[in-house]
């Protein structure tokens, strides 16, 4: 085990921001985690409660005079309770400090790596996985762009998907793990790729050359790995000449768009799926003209909506679709409960992921709405296994679905 030095591995700034969050409790009421895990120690101000009490033990007066008292227990016990947060940015929406949470918790998280106690022995596999397979999911790399020849074959899709290292196009759809392994989810990648087929745009697929985005890593403070997968991908996309790049996932979206800007520059456009739509709508490239009647309520993601402001893009595309009426839950837009996957949750706290997202169910049958709408595989997942677990009447979807249903 390497000597903790927390204190040496976070800059000044976050360090008055750890004071400061200590002593507030703003964002009791709307941490998710706290919702289902009543624990006080959970919660964000608390947290930090416990880490400033770590770092005087570690650098404070009697440590200097006497040596540090931090004790490995303590580390440990914080360790889980750091873990145990999706980093749904919901903290830093009702902050009154304006304070950058999820960012704290990150870089708290690789501090706790590069000391050794993390991340948790049940979230390694992630960082080991990626290593060994390019995926979180233990996966051949061979069977990454199986789903697209399957749906080509099954006359799902109009056209095979071109493989953009050997066909070159300007832009690249960035498909993610999730929806090129999960049976359950490739439908939201094979109706984009028709989508995009039905406006005519040419385009490519990385299969088996595709590599993870680093996202899971990142969050569970294994930054080394993060950047390994970051400087691979810039660096292919660079080397393929792409100008932009299109995601269905909204986790690969907020990694390359936002956390990838701090590795390297970017050249190129990176636009999560539901802008790119937007686009084709408004270019009247894609026309939504058949009728689809159906309430629905909308799930903000979390890595869509908080982390990179983007509600209204989902919702106009919509509200385009005939016949389809949004019903909006309570906890919407900046305010919207996380399903619980991010953050490394789902892998270090199964029974904590399940609680938040049957939590999240029931905001959704509280609308009355027959199906939830969400747009990220990530979420479509969680939110789908819920729905079963619960026995819910809802059906679960992707914007991409209802789309293609108007245009097709």
């Amino acid at each position: 085990m390497a000597e903790f030095s927390l204190s040496e591995n976070l800059p000044i700034g976050d360090l008055l921001n750890i004071s400061a969050c200590a002593r507030c409790k703003e964002c009791y009421l709307y941490c998710p985690v706290y919702d289902v895990d009543r624990r006080k120690f959970l919660t964000p101000g608390e947290k930090l409660k416990r880490l400033v009490s770590i770092l005087k033990k570690e650098k404070g007066l009697l440590a200097f005079l006497f040596g540090s008292r931090v004790k490995e227990e303590d580390i440990k016990d914080f360790a889980s309770a750091l873990y145990e947060c999706s980093i749904c940015a919901q903290c830093r929406e009702v902050c009154p400090s304006g304070i950058d949470t999820p960012r704290l918790w990150e870089r708290i998280r690789a501090s706790l790596v590069s000391s050794g106690y993390g991340p948790l022995p049940q979230q390694k596999t992630i960082s080991q996985s990626i290593k060994n397979y390019d995926n979180p999911w233990m996966q051949p790399r061979g069977m990454r762009g199986k789903w697209a020849e399957r749906a080509f074959k099954e006359g799902r899709i109009s056209k095979p998907v071109q493989d953009i290292t050997k066909n070159r196009a300007k832009v690249l759809y960035y498909v993610g793990c999730t929806a090129s392994y999960d049976q359950n989810i490739t439908e939201v990648a094979i109706n984009f790729v028709e989508l995009m087929n039905i406006a005519g745009i040419e385009f490519g697929i990385l299969g088996p050359r595709e590599k993870c985005c680093g996202s899971t890593p990142l969050r569970i403070g294994d930054y080394q790995t993060f950047e390994q997968q970051a400087v691979a991908n810039i660096n292919l996309f660079t080397e393929l000449k792409v100008e932009t790049v299109v995601f269905s996932c909204s986790g690969c979206f907020k990694t390359m768009n936002q956390d990838y800007r701090e590795v390297k520059k970017l050249p190129f456009r990176t636009l999560h799926l539901v802008q790119f739509l937007l686009e084709l709508i408004e270019e009247k490239r894609i026309i939504p003209l058949k009728e689809v009647p159906v309430n629905i309520t909308y799930h903000d993601p979390c890595h869509l909506g908080r982390h990179n402001k983007l509600y209204d893009e989902p919702r106009e595309i919509l509200k385009r679709i005939p016949g389809v009426k949004i019903i909006e839950m309570k906890r919407s837009r900046e305010l919207s409960r996380c399903c619980g996957a991010g953050g490394g949750v789902k892998a270090g706290f199964p029974p904590i992921n399940n609680a938040m997202t049957d939590m999240r169910i029931e905001d959704a049958e509280s609308t009355g709405a027959d199906e939830l709408v969400t747009a990220c595989p990530f979420c479509y997942q969680s939110l789908l296994l819920g729905i079963q677990r619960k026995n819910s009447y809802l059906k679960i979807r992707d914007v991409t679905e209802l789309l293609i249903r108007s245009v097709k």
